[in-house]
């Protein structure tokens, strides 16, 4: 009879490298980038245990300090990565994100407020007195509010 389950005196590399398989496939199942830290050890473990045959409780240590090293790798410069680098320092950060942006004035700024186009909406703007149709720069947001500034030669 063939034993596919391993037991506790003996677990090749082809275990480690289905249990990476199968975390791989739980992180597409819950999706949150955490399983493929630990696909990633498992992985890397059985490698090791390929190439040098270890005891089962010095491979569980190893798998364990393996995980805890490949979370924190990952989640410190991946997550870096796919944010762009410090983008991700404007997550949720609401109208924050806007800043630096041209837009253009939807009704005219006077007497301090008005509204400016952003992508397909309106928001409300604070700034110097500006005609309807100029070309602003947002300068800074509180709430939902964008404060802007002109920019030369954009009035209409």
């Amino acid at each position: 009879m063939i034993d596919l389950l391993p037991s506790f005196e003996r677990v090749l590399p082809g275990h480690w490298w289905v249990l990476g398989a199968v975390l791989l496939m739980l992180e597409v199942a819950a999706p949150g980038i955490f399983f493929v830290w630990l696909a990633l050890a498992s992985f890397a473990l059985g490698l090791i245990v390929f190439v040098l045959p270890l005891a089962v409780p010095f491979q569980l240590a190893l798998f364990a300090i393996l995980s805890v090293v490949a979370v924190f790798l990952g989640k410190r410069y991946v997550g870096k990565l796919a944010l762009g680098g410090s983008e991700g320092d404007h997550l949720n950060t609401g109208a924050n994100r806007l800043v630096g942006r041209t837009v253009t004035v939807t009704t005219a700024i006077h007497n301090g407020a008005g509204r400016v186009r952003v992508g397909d909406s309106e928001w409300r703007a604070t700034g110097p007195d500006t005609p309807e149709g100029a070309q602003v720069l947002i300068v800074s947001a509180e709430g939902t509010t964008l404060a802007v500034r002109e920019i030369s030669g954009s009035w209409v």
